[in-house]
This record gives structure tokens, C-alpha cells and sequence, in this order.
């Protein structure tokens, strides 16, 4: 019962606020639809609060879990897991020390040089990422010859980059993400008219993909309209 008032009043809090909002106020100054458009925008941000916070525990005991027993794939794993979630600093030394303890792992290898790529380590993101290649340059579905890539352009080496993206659309043939960094490594050798291209590639290839897989490219399409017109 408490919960119920507690949420009630925390409505007639937000409607207030939301009243005050330009152009959109008005909305809320509706009796009764205003109240009810605060209370479902309330019970979805409450939602998506709670959603955030048990997956949060989730992942935090899981992190426990994996530290508990320090083994190679143990420490990869908790490695991988920070690098997913853009701390790539901490992922750093246990995905080194994952590499070491399992040296023909390609992913712990590929996730080290992710980590270090997402620092700006670029020497050794590219020792990473080649070292994981060369194990298997189908890890990770070719992504690990796209990160070489995208590593080997910043590094100031976009014939390499090309190198790599070549073979990947040999493999797998040509994404929006392949198209973009392709049309990236020729703007830096100063082939404007073959890089505007590539960018003008990127939608044309976001268009051909399944229905399910667009909206994973949607940010190679702007990333490539900004390319075109910065």
C-alpha cells in the first residue's frame, strides 16, 4: 500500500515538472490524460531502472564468481566481460595475464587487443589483434581483421588497413562496417574520390542486410554521412 502511495505521489511530482516542459507541456496540462501519459512514463522508467540494477548484480556476481579461481579462462572471461562494458583499463592485465596462461586462445589475444585498442595502445592493440589472426583469422565471425584494420589506419598504416579489410571481404564479403573503414583508410592516403565512395557504399550495404541486422549498421550510416559532408 505504501509502494502504491509512494509511486502516486512521485506522479504528481513528475507531472508538475513535465507541465513546465516547452511545447510538449501542454500535453500534461490535459486533465486526467496528463496524469495518465506521467504515470505510464514513470512506470517505464521505473521499469527500465530496475531491469539496469538486477543486471548490474548479475554481472557483479558473476565477476565475483570469476575472480574466485584464478585460471586462465577464469581470468579471460573476467577480462572479457570488463572490456565489454567499456573498462578497458581494468579488462588490461587480466586478459594479459589470460593470454599468457593460455597462449593459443585467439579470443583472449582478440579481447586484449579490443582493450588496448579502446585506450589508444595502438602498438600493442596491433600485436594483440595480429598475434590473434594468426591463430585464427576467423575469430569472432573476421571481426579480428576489422579491428586490425580499424587499429592499423589510426596507427598511420592504411595500406595495411586495406590489406586486412580485403581479406575480410574476401571471407565474408563487404558490411557497412568494412565499407566505412575502407572509405577511412583511403581519405588518409589522400584518395578522396574512391573514399567518398566507399562511405557512399555504406547504405547501400546497410539496405542488402536481413531486417533483423539494420539496426546494428544504422551507426556506420551516419558515421559515413558525417564523413561525407565533414
Amino acid at each position: 500500500m505504501l509502494r502504491l502511495v509512494g509511486f502516486f505521489v512521485l506522479v504528481l511530482i513528475l507531472l508538475q515538472v513535465l507541465r513546465h516542459v516547452p511545447i510538449l507541456g501542454a500535453i500534461f496540462q490535459v486533465p486526467f490524460l496528463g496524469f495518465w501519459f506521467t504515470a505510464i512514463l514513470l512506470s517505464a522508467g521505473l521499469s527500465g531502472v530496475a531491469a539496469w540494477s538486477l543486471d548490474r548484480r548479475r554481472q557483479q556476481a558473476l565477476m565475483r564468481q570469476l575472480g574466485a579461481v584464478e585460471t586462465p579462462h577464469n581470468l579471460g572471461k573476467l577480462g572479457s566481460l570488463l572490456e565489454h562494458q567499456g573498462r578497458h583499463r581494468s579488462a588490461v592485465p587480466y586478459l594479459e595475464r589470460a593470454a599468457l596462461g593460455e597462449p593459443e586462445s585467439a579470443e583472449w589475444h582478440y579481447r586484449l587487443g579490443c582493450a588496448r585498442l579502446g585506450l589508444g595502445e595502438l602498438t600493442g592493440a596491433l600485436e594483440s589483434l595480429r598475434r590473434a589472426a594468426e591463430i585464427n583469422a576467423e575469430h569472432a565471425y573476421g571481426a579480428v581483421l576489422l579491428r586490425t584494420a580499424e587499429a592499423e589506419t589510426r596507427h598511420g598504416q592504411p595500406e595495411r588497413a586495406l590489406a586486412e579489410l580485403a581479406r575480410f571481404e574476401r571471407n565474408h564479403g563487404p558490411n557497412p562496417e568494412s565499407a566505412y573503414r575502407r572509405g577511412v583508410a583511403l581519405r588518409a592516403l589522400g584518395e578522396k574520390d574512391q573514399a567518398a565512395a566507399a562511405f557512399a557504399e555504406v547504405g547501400a550495404r546497410a539496405r542488402e542486410m536481413a531486417r533483423y541486422r539494420r539496426k546494428g549498421s544504422a551507426r556506420w550510416v551516419m558515421r559515413a554521412f558525417l564523413a561525407r559532408v565533414g
